[in-house]
């Protein structure tokens, strides 16, 4: 099963939206939950998208609906992107953005910059962290989890990542 959406299955406490949690959460008093959707989950290739995983979504917010608890739906990420040991945004629109500029500010102020950079832990570059890498060529998950996962966004490719999604480069 996809790790983009809760189990509706048997009960787990980490892992399941089923009705046993809908009805322990009204039991608890809760009217609201946070739903996490990932980009990358709604958009698995360029320009396709995943109606199957958008119909058991708006599933699940009926469910909880009918409940009486309401539902934020959270665009989610953590670092952005696979390729940069998060997940939020394809993967595909990561890499291609990367591809074609991963400066923190631009090749000449990075490079004049970096006495700053490194003396205040910025800018770092993922390849740094001698991480092994998966056949899609993302750096593997158990590496990614021996760190602490906000360093990934002090790196040139989380800042030029956000900076071309925020600045809608490249058509993000």
């Amino acid at each position: 099963m996809d790790p983009y959406i809760p189990s509706i299955g048997d009960f787990d406490p980490q892992n399941s939206l089923n009705d046993e949690d809908i009805v322990l959460l009204k039991k608890w008093g809760m009217n609201f939950v946070r739903l996490g959707v990932m980009w990358e989950a709604v958009e698995r290739e360029e320009g396709v998208y995943d109606d199957v995983y958008l119909q058991r979504v708006e599933e699940m917010i009926q469910k909880l609906g009918d409940a009486g608890i309401y539902t934020l739906v959270d665009a989610h990420q953590d670092v952005l992107a696979r390729t940069i040991c998060g997940e939020g945004m394809p993967d595909f629109y990561a890499k291609k953005a990367l591809k074609k500029d991963s400066h923190c500010m631009s090749w000449s102020m990075d490079k004049l910059l970096s006495p700053l950079y490194n003396k205040f832990g910025v800018c770092t570059d993922m390849e740094t962290f001698g991480f092994r890498k998966d056949e899609n060529d993302d750096f593997l998950i158990e590496d990614c989890q021996s760190r602490d996962f906000y360093e990934y966004y002090m790196t040139k490719q989380s800042i030029a990542l956000f900076g071309h999604l925020f600045n809608n480069n490249y058509g993000l």
